[in-house]
């Protein structure tokens, strides 16, 4: 049997001996949030947050503002780190989640990357599902703004 080293696949099942790490972004302006439909696996078509992944030589700050201006083409600022959601089962990959609440953007919204739609959702007026486990990360951040 092979040695597995961390970062590479096993050579059998094709899991990782380590977990990733992603990030999403929670935008709320006037009572809504923003949500992108996912163009990709997993959760595709469904409504989620923008975001993806950590690329190598990136803070997770850094990974915040990028994936959202590849999604939404906004530039944000005022970043407020709401959780970090590592439960095994809230992806099938197990990646670790970084979430962060929006404080500030600018711009003008435009869906691109791997986002099909976009739309501003009411806050009590959320999709009934949702990937991952965006929702609860949309809840969280609220607990945040009324701090």
């Amino acid at each position: 049997m092979s040695k597995i080293y961390k970062g590479e696949p096993c050579p059998k099942c094709g899991n990782y001996t380590n977990r990733g790490v992603s990030v999403d972004a929670v935008i709320i302006k006037n009572g809504k949030v923003l949500l992108i439909k996912r163009g990709v696996d997993p959760f595709k078509g469904y409504w989620g947050t923008p975001g993806g992944y950590v690329d190598w030589d990136e803070t997770i700050e850094e990974t915040v503002k990028r994936e959202v201006k590849e999604e939404t083409d906004l530039d944000v600022s005022d970043l407020r780190l709401v959780g970090v959601y590592s439960s095994p089962n809230r992806h099938p990959k197990q990646v670790i989640n970084l979430v962060y609440l929006i404080g500030d953007f600018e711009g003008i919204f435009k869906v691109s990357d791997d986002a099909t739609q976009g739309k501003w959702f009411r806050l009590d007026s959320l999709p009934r599902e949702m990937a991952f486990d965006h929702k609860q990360n949309i809840m969280d951040s609220l607990h945040i703004l009324k701090k």
